[in-house]
């Protein structure tokens, strides 16, 4: 049984290691997610139109 008892104690560590990788993946969108919000209420407040796609991309013109 030592080898079913190894099994159990690896599978759990990787269940753990993947529950840290998954939470901080889920706080990167989240910060991800909140700067595009602010980006885009930055954008309004100074009234650039979101649909004109001229200068998107293109900087120094």
């Amino acid at each position: 049984m030592e080898n079913g008892q190894m099994l159990r104690s690896r599978s759990q560590a990787l269940d753990q290691e993947l529950a840290g990788v998954l939470m901080k993946i889920s706080d990167t969108v989240e910060r991800a997610a909140r700067n595009l919000m602010m980006l885009r209420m930055k954008r309004k407040a100074k009234g650039a139109n979101l649909n004109d796609k001229r200068n998107l991309g293109q900087p120094g013109r």
